[in-house]
């Protein structure tokens, strides 16, 4: 692959893989087992990524899978622009599938079978009656392509997968000509055609596929990709903004002006963040969606608006995708239709003009703002749109600029009434939008609080100076702040040390203390010390100081593929010199130097020369028997076959999924100096990758080096630039237990003017003001906090990992993540100090899992926070825990209740009024 998969799809592409080849297995055994596949992947998960690995597996094999023997596929859909984007995509995607294994069959394609090793695009349309491709023993053609899908299944059925493409549009019988084609394609049932061995059906909502394969015998297997993973991941936007204007009529023309200001914006945002990160320049593109029927007249005053407000943009810039695939009239503009496949690829479209949804599966992440003049009982065909443009342009979330993850929806039309409805079907989700993405009805920008900024006096649209445009924190430009993070005994009298920030600095755990974390293999780290109030910025420098986790996998990679990227990575140059520029040989040496060692225990146990006996011969057995009569004496004759080249390969196959990433190659050179030996290195790589023990120690060893890079280069990875620092939190997410990172709040935001209004917040708008609609407790606990004197507080995004305090706890399915809902700063005795006072509902699902959670964090932390209390409403009481006192810690770690998902009973014996 050209691209590093994301953990969750490189997980759908094993289960997916072995799914394929174990239904394979089944039908060589017994032709009546015949199977479907159905991976269910929401908006933005990548399916097109996740379905070329999983071709390229089954094709070729890889480092954990050995491929599906014969395995061919025939991409099936009813979208001819579908068909085409998705073989550009898997060209650009993959590393093994070149055009000459992809192939769209066209009306020409005349053959008895499908090739053994490709790929095949069918747009079904091509396939109707009338249709050439469903012609035979024709002076055009022998064979048409029925007789080339049965032929297929007949005579070479084994690896033969049919991939429905959108499949969540069913395969009735009788309900519409896509139907009946895809079902007699797929065979079996009330069809008269030969049932294809393999199915794999790809949608986000598969329930009715998954049904209508269960009605025709299939045996069916589903993988979901949850929506938290993609949504973890960076691919999808964190917010929607609508924009309107409450219903006043007449104000198309005003909004679409605002809509042009705002892609403009865009562009000014994305200029400033590319040029200064080296990142590819991301062109913003306006989505114009018109009424239907549009005259003449209509287009052409939408185009002249666009004109008017964008200088520069030319009526070339400007292109329709309407069903009439001809250029169309817009007053005196003429303007394009353009593919909607080639409208992400095209850097010169800026403006799109569309009716409805544009097409089924059309993907342009640089599709940044709609403007709809569809009215409001049309709401779904703008809820279609809106699911194709929540993919994030650089297939990651942007932490310096978070008004960079949002996409604007502006709707002349609607009223609030009618605005508040799209809100909650966007919250909610359906089949075009992933739920969850939060939703601004009345946009409010924010800035980091004046308050809390050095100079204060300067303009707010430059508080970010004391970090550069990506975040890191710039050469020369640290708060202004004394000892803010040193520790007491480490200061000498009159000329106090800085220190690094204490999450670097390991401390060992209590004497006889092993809580969850320690039982998962991971260590204490040091305590914060206190942050000395000299200006008001070091309110920032306080938060965003924390000790902040990834959230593992729940399905983690491999070690060994893990510390060889980050050897990559660390190798690499980053506008100077690479943190460890010997790091690939560093931990080659290491992983062989542990294979070396098993070696050699073996061989001082006497066992290894039997073990490289064993591989390099085959025991072949003889046993005569009498022709038409039972044998008198029978016996068997055992002899030795010295394997052959081919056997040797077929072994050493098996060690690389063994000792992946080249290591079992690498070991192989390592004792192959010359020619000779070569033969006799193999059959010794291949007897160690067969004992189990060796992967297991090699993985051991492999994350161990993980985790002591990431510690030690874990203050310069902070400096680096923003996509540099993501590439290096993927190799933290891929490991089995929580790694520590770091978070920062973001220089701008966009907030929702609903709600009450608040002060002290650390981001706001220019007087200092931030809104927020609470729930009645997250209201009393903040309301408590500012009039007990909190210096600043942060309401912790929950969708935004890189902007957000995330503590690590342990569930029953893995690792989670708990982002606790204040952050508050306070001073003691001169000195600015933070606190968690987290409104935690005692009856909410997984309530002591999380309190677990939190004080297993502040025990690993301790010195850290100034207060850590739990607030609940109980028996007409606010009550809270406080976890900085041991005991409580203690009783939280060790409760075993009645009802594990309810904390009450915590509250009644070690709470204390708040």
């Amino acid at each position: 692959m050209q691209y590093d998969l994301y953990d969750y799809q490189e997980t759908a592409k094993a289960v997916v893989v072995r799914a394929l080849a174990s239904m394979d297995r089944a039908y060589q055994e017994d032709p009546n087992e015949i199977g479907a596949v159905v991976l269910a992947a929401p908006t933005g998960a990548g399916k097109t990524v996740v379905a070329t690995a999983v071709i390229e597996a089954a094709l070729d094999g890889d480092a954990t899978t050995p491929p599906i023997e014969d395995a061919t596929f025939l991409w099936v859909t009813d979208d001819l622009s579908l068909n085409n984007q998705t073989l550009h995509k898997m060209v650009a995607a993959s590393s093994a599938l070149s055009v000459n294994r992809l192939r769209t069959i066209e009306t020409e394609f005349d053959q008895e079978l499908f090739d053994a090793g490709r790929v095949y695009f069918l747009n079904i349309q091509k396939l109707n009656v009338t249709g050439n491709l469903s012609k035979s023993g024709t002076n055009s053609r022998t064979w048409s392509l029925w007789e080339t899908i049965a032929n297929t299944i007949r005579e070479r059925p084994n690896g033969f997968v049919v991939v429905i493409d959108e499949a969540h549009r069913g395969m009735g019988t009788a309900r519409s000509t896509r139907d009946t084609i895809v079902s007699q394609i797929i065979g079996g049932g009330t069809t008269d055609r030969p049932a294809v061995p393999v199915v794999l059906g790809i949608s986000a909502t598969p329930k009715r596929f998954r049904d209508q394969m269960t009605d025709r015998d299939r045996t069916v297997r589903s993988h979901t990709i949850p929506i938290d993973d993609v949504r973890g991941s960076g691919l999808l936007k964190d917010q929607i903004i609508l924009g309107h204007t409450g219903g006043v009529e007449a104000a198309e023309t005003t909004l679409l002006r605002h809509a042009v200001q705002k892609i403009r914006d865009y562009e000014q945002r994305w200029m400033s963040y590319c040029l200064a990160t080296n990142e590819p320049q991301v062109n913003p593109v306006l989505v114009v969606q018109v009424e239907d029927k549009p005259t003449e007249r209509m287009l052409g005053e939408y185009v002249n608006t666009i004109l008017d407000e964008w200088p520069g943009l030319q009526p070339s810039n400007i292109v329709h995708v309407f069903g009439t695939h001809s250029t169309a009239k817009a007053g005196e503009h003429a303007i394009r239709w353009c593919p909607p496949e080639d409208i992400q690829d095209r850097a010169d479209v800026r403006v799109v003009l569309c009716l409805t949804a544009i097409t089924t599966g059309w993907d342009c992440p640089r599709a940044e703002v709609l403007v709809s003049m569809r009215v409001a009982r049309q709401q779904d065909l703008i809820t279609q749109i809106m699911g194709r443009m929540v993919r994030t342009p650089l297939a990651r979330r942007i932490e310096s600029d978070v008004t960079l993850n949002a996409v604007h929806c502006i709707l002349p039309k609607f009223d609030a009434k009618a605005v508040d409805a799209i809100a909650g079907a966007f919250e909610l989700g359906d089949d075009g939008i992933a739920g969850g993405t939060e939703v601004i009805v009345d946009e409010m920008p924010l800035l980091r609080n004046p308050q809390f900024v050095p100079n204060h006096q300067a303009d707010p649209a430059t508080v970010a100076v004391a970090n550069d445009v990506d975040g890191s924190r710039a050469e020369g430009t640290e708060p202004d702040v004394t000892d803010w993070l040193t520790a007491p005994e480490a200061q000498s009298p009159g000329a106090p040390a800085r220190s690094e920030p204490s999450r670097n600095q390991p401390i060992p755990p209590p004497a006889g203390q092993v809580g969850l974390w320690e039982a998962a293999g991971i260590g204490h780290e040091a305590a914060a010390g206190a942050v000395e109030v000299r200006v008001s910025s070091d309110v920032f420098g306080v938060l965003e100081s924390l000790p902040t986790y990834t959230v593992p996998s729940r399905a983690p990679g491999s070690a060994v593929s893990r510390v060889i990227r980050l050897a990559a990575l660390l190798a690499f140059r980053y506008d100077g010199e690479p943190l460890e520029p010997a790091a690939r040989a560093l931990a080659l040496n290491t992983l062989l130097g542990e294979i070396d060692l098993f070696r050699a225990e073996l061989d001082t146990r006497g066992l290894l020369a039997a073990r490289i006996a064993n591989v390099a011969s085959t025991r072949f057995y003889e046993r005569a028997v009498t022709y038409g009569s039972p044998t008198m004496f029978p016996e068997t004759e055992e002899s030795s076959l010295v394997l052959d080249d081919r056997g040797i390969r077929t072994l050493m196959a098996r060690a690389r999924r063994a000792l992946p990433e080249g290591l079992i190659d690498e070991y192989v050179s390592l004792h192959a100096p010359d020619d000779d030996d070569v033969t006799d290195a193999l059959l010794l790589a291949i007897a160690l990758a067969q004992d189990p023990d060796l992967p297991q120690r090699v993985e051991k060893r492999a994350a161990e080096l993980v985790s002591s890079w990431l510690q030690r280069y874990h203050s310069a990875i902070t400096r680096l630039p923003e996509t540099a620092r993501e590439e290096f939190d993927r190799v933290r997410r891929q490991s089995s237990s929580p790694e520590l990172t770091t978070f920062t709040i973001p220089p701008r935001a966009t907030g929702d003017r609903r709600g009450s209004m608040h002060l002290r917040h650390v981001l706001s708008d220019e007087d200092g003001q931030y809104r927020a609609d609470l729930r009645p407790l997250e209201q009393h606990v903040l309301e408590t906090e500012l009039e007990h004197g909190a210096v600043a507080w942060y309401r912790n995004p929950s969708n935004r990992p890189k902007n957000a305090l995330v503590i690590p706890w342990l569930k029953w399915d893995g690792w989670h993540g708990l982002y606790i809902d204040f952050l508050f700063v306070h001073e003691s005795a001169g000195v600015l100090r933070p606190s968690i006072v987290d409104p935690h509902g005692a009856f909410m699902t997984d309530a002591v899992g999380k309190l677990k959670g939190l004080a297993e964090y502040v025990e690993k932390h301790p010195g850290v926070f100034h207060r850590v209390q739990v607030v609940d409403h109980l028996d007409g009481r606010y009550r809270m825990l406080d976890l900085l006192e041991d005991e409580v810690r203690a009783a939280v770690i060790a409760y075993k209740g009645k009802d594990a998902d309810d904390a009450g009973e915590l509250y009644a014996h070690h709470g204390h009024d708040y």
